[in-house]
Formats: structure tokens, C-alpha cells, sequence
């Protein structure tokens, strides 16, 4: 295996422990971090985001509750359709999510500012295209 085959295969195995890692140390379940996640990119009804998770809409219901609880969401009246609720991201919520990955992504936009522009392009061909072969799988 080729030492770009190697350093990828480290990277996609260590990105796998990062969820449960972030959830522990913000004290929460790895599906209440990836509700937040969700959440970011906005309001959300419940059984969508049961659907999101791959979880049923009891274990959903069960995750808001305890977001709620911790104060990074609320469920609010539907704008569109008041019999209905959707789960929203509060700024608690999304304090915590960005105080998490911060760090991350400070370190990541550090090795990308060492790379010209003719390596940036090299290293987004070659993500890109591992991206793909791994879509392929689940595509």
C-alpha cells in the first residue's frame, strides 16, 4: 500500500472516533451531537430528523428531549403549519457545536494555507476521487 493510500486510510479511520470524541467532552450522545449537526443547517421536524439519524421517532423524540434539557434546542410551532412542531438549534446549541470543531478546522486551515495553488489543486483531485470510490459504495 502507497504511503497516500496509507495516510488516507489513518485519516478516514481517525475521523470515525471523532464524533464520539466531541459528544464526550460537550456530555453528550454521539446522536445528540449529530442532531446538533443537523440542526445547523436548520429547523428540522421531528420525524425528519428521526429519518436523518436512522433511528426510529420514539429515539428521536428522546434525543430532543434531552437537547432541549441541555438547552441547545427548542421545539417551536411550525410556521407554515401550527399543528405541526420543528426542532431548532439554539445559540447554546450551536455555541457548543462550533466551540467543539473549531480547533479542527483552525488546524486544518493551517496545513491548506502551506499548500501553492498546484498542490491545493493535487490534493482536492485526489480527495475528490477517493470521495467518489467511497460513494460508489454506498451509492
Amino acid at each position: 500500500m502507497s504511503p497516500s493510500l496509507v495516510a488516507l486510510q489513518e485519516l478516514v479511520s481517525l475521523a470515525e472516533t471523532v464524533p464520539a470524541a466531541m459528544a464526550k467532552k460537550a456530555g453528550l450522545s454521539t446522536s445528540e451531537l449529530h442532531s446538533l449537526r443537523h440542526l445547523m443547517r436548520g429547523p428540522m421536524g421531528p420525524v425528519e430528523l428521526a429519518k436523518a439519524l436512522g433511528v426510529t421517532s420514539a429515539a428521536s423524540s428522546g434525543v430532543v428531549d434531552r437537547l432541549v434539557g441541555h438547552g441547545h434546542a427548542e421545539r417551536r410551532a411550525h410556521p407554515g403549519d401550527g399543528r405541526r412542531t420543528e426542532v431548532v438549534i439554539t445559540d447554546s446549541g450551536r455555541a457548543e457545536v462550533i466551540a467543539r470543531l473549531q480547533p479542527m478546522f483552525a488546524g486544518l486551515a493551517e496545513v491548506d494555507n502551506e499548500l501553492d495553488d498546484d498542490q491545493r489543486d493535487l490534493v482536492e483531485r485526489y480527495l475528490r476521487g477517493a470521495a467518489a470510490a467511497m460513494r460508489a459504495l454506498v451509492d
